[in-house]
């Protein structure tokens, strides 16, 4: 892994342990951090069983909050619905849609590994409505 940016040592931990050699830090060289996991299992509920997952890394992270996250390709729900609050953003190199969602962030106890699982809840609800 590149140097980009610091994870901390549970995060590293959780994403070895569940997504071995599918995760990178990203840099847009411009200050914009964001870690990547490739292949992400999408709950039942939708079109596609598998997408890209990006996490956008703020500066002072974990003392700055993770908020959102971004999957490519775009998820489209099995029965039509809209899963709302959906955008599509170009972040390194590559078109995401955006999930707004937000949480309220604890520092101290909130890490990386927390928020992707917070991701798969997230999609899991969606789906089921």
């Amino acid at each position: 892994m590149s140097d980009l940016f610091e994870l901390l040592p549970e995060d590293v931990d959780y994403l070895d342990a569940n997504h071995e050699g599918r995760w990178s830090k990203l840099n847009e060289g411009s200050g914009k951090y964001g870690l990547l996991i490739e292949g992400f299992g999408i709950p039942n509920g939708f079109t596609q069983s598998i997408a890209d997952l990006m996490v956008l890394i703020p500066a002072g992270y974990p003392g700055s909050s993770l908020d959102m996250f971004y999957l490519d390709p775009p998820l489209s729900k099995l029965n039509g619905r809209d899963a709302g609050a959906l955008s599509i953003e170009k972040h390194f190199a590559r078109r995401w849609q955006r999930w707004s969602r937000h949480y309220q962030w604890k520092p101290g106890e909130d890490n990386l590994a927390l928020h992707v699982e917070y991701v798969w809840r997230e999609l899991r609800e969606a789906g089921l409505k």
